[in-house]
């Protein structure tokens, strides 16, 4: 076992104690039951310092201000979890097409119609996930049928896409939606939770001045402590060397956005497809490492960017790392 990681017998996660670099995927688990995973969401974090979390923002916003203002022209530059762990990855082979078209597909609409399907179930006003997709696409249907001019209020942003699709392509869209849904209501005893917990709810965005580089922080639940909150997300794929980014992510998109109250104690990872759960608490050391990835993925995607303008080979800052944080 990498030194500074433990393993909770009890709860059967794996539990970052100490901040440990990106250099070891740890150790990989079965999914517990949904009472294990519940405690680790409500559980009481330890009491933090998060001093210097003020100062390691304003660094940040600095570095990545710069590397907006060398941004070609044209559309800006948008960074989420995906496009964040996919340059660090393979920052020699990442690309980003000035023209990001977003093309809806079940894939892509199953998290949305699954949000709403699993606050359903939650509230109680659905028996199960299968029966809460089922009434979402049927209400958005019906509400995209009736809109008669664009209103923010009305149906969501899928509901007409999926209104044109045949019954093959409606069934394609289901099948996606109830077992994203199924995964995440599953996951949690919902009945243990002494507030109410927010499902999905909006994401966090920060911007550069002028807009032209944003991150985008984005979680599935975030659940009220005592003077704190924590954040669960539902992660594709396995667990692999990048997990404490992947979860620390959205915790430093907080603190971009809200500031320092808005960091949570812990983020909860589910990896569904592999049966993986990890546990981060998030202190100062996690904030600085996940500011490190970020400045990097940013400096990549940026010279990416020049690449595709210029049609000219370009070395990418962040296959060998980007300007180290000296504060």
């Amino acid at each position: 076992m990498a030194q500074g990681d433990a393993v909770t017998g009890a709860m059967n996660v794996h539990v970052v104690t100490r901040p440990a670099p990106d250099a070891g995927c740890g150790l990989a688990v079965t999914l517990p039951r949904s009472a294990s995973v519940t405690e680790a969401l409500l559980a009481l974090p330890p009491e933090r310092a998060l001093d210097g979390a003020t100062a390691l923002a304003g660094w940040l916003r600095g570095e990545l201000a710069a590397l907006a203002a060398e941004l070609p022209p044209g559309p800006g530059l948008s960074i989420d979890a995906w496009r964040l762990l996919s340059a660090l990855r393979h920052p020699e082979h990442s690309s980003v097409s000035a023209d990001d078209s977003f093309v809806p597909s079940p894939r892509i609409c199953r998290r949305a119609v699954g949000i709403a399907a699993v606050s359903r179930c939650v509230r109680g006003w659905s028996r199960s996930p299968a029966s809460a997709v089922a009434e979402v696409l049927a209400a958005a249907a019906d509400d995209a049928t009736r809109q008669q001019a664009p209103d923010p209020n009305g149906p969501p942003w899928w509901a007409a896409w999926y209104l044109q699709l045949p019954s093959g392509g409606r069934a394609a869209v289901a099948a996606e939606a109830v077992t994203w849904a199924t995964q995440l209501f599953s996951a949690f005893e919902w009945d243990r939770f002494d507030r109410p917990p927010v499902i999905g709810g909006r994401d966090d965005w920060w911007r550069t001045a002028g807009g032209r580089l944003a991150l985008q922080g984005r979680v599935e639940v975030r659940a009220q402590l005592d003077g704190t909150t924590a954040f669960a997300v539902v992660a594709h794929g396995w667990s692999d060397t990048y997990w404490r980014t992947r979860l620390g992510f959205p915790a430093l998109v907080s603190l971009l956005a809200r500031g320092e109250r808005a960091v949570p104690g812990r983020v909860v990872g589910i990896w569904p497809a592999s049966g993986q759960i990890r546990v981060l608490p998030v202190d100062i050391p996690i904030l600085r490492q996940v500011a490190d990835s970020v400045l990097a993925a940013a400096a990549t995607l940026v010279d990416a960017r020049l690449e595709s303008a210029s049609g000219a080979p370009r070395p990418r800052r962040g296959a060998g790392g980007h300007k180290p944080r000296d504060t």
